[in-house]
């Protein structure tokens, strides 16, 4: 699914084409204590996964499942706090919800609903977004 959320918001968010990349990336980036090369660029990963309500009946298990996935988007700023890019991230952070919210990638039960955001990180020229998203299914197991 997290291929299938970043060809959406290549698609969908012209500025972020060809610079959104997944949770590997993300963890790479983090370790090498590096910022993106690009002014701005995303991170999109799989963020957890809860079960809800079960049902076994004449040989079927069925359970509801909700999938989160993060985007962390990191916008450039000229200056040392990163208060210049707040302007700026705002038009992403809301063409990236609107290219999500509301879609899904394949024959999931739900579509993708915006859970929150927050500001992880300003600094160092850089300011960084977390996005949050869930989307439901449904695990079937015939026995």
């Amino acid at each position: 699914m997290i291929g299938d959320v970043i060809t959406r918001i290549e698609a969908e968010v012209p500025e972020l084409a060809g610079r959104v990349d997944g949770g590997r990336a993300f963890v790479d980036l983090i370790r090498s204590k590096k910022l993106p090369a690009q002014s701005v660029a995303a991170y999109v990963f799989p963020s957890g996964m809860q079960g809800g309500r079960a049902d076994a009946a004449s040989g079927v298990y069925s359970q509801m499942l909700t999938y989160r996935t993060s985007v962390v988007i990191f916008v450039q700023s000229f200056d040392r706090t990163g208060a210049a890019a707040l302007d700026k991230i705002d038009q992403f952070l809301m063409r990236v919800i609107r290219a999500l919210a509301g879609w899904a990638p394949g024959d999931e039960v739900g579509v993708h609903r915006f859970e929150r955001g927050q500001l992880i990180e300003s600094g160092a020229g850089r300011l960084a977004y977390q996005l949050d998203f869930s989307i439901d299914d449904q695990l079937r197991i015939i026995s």
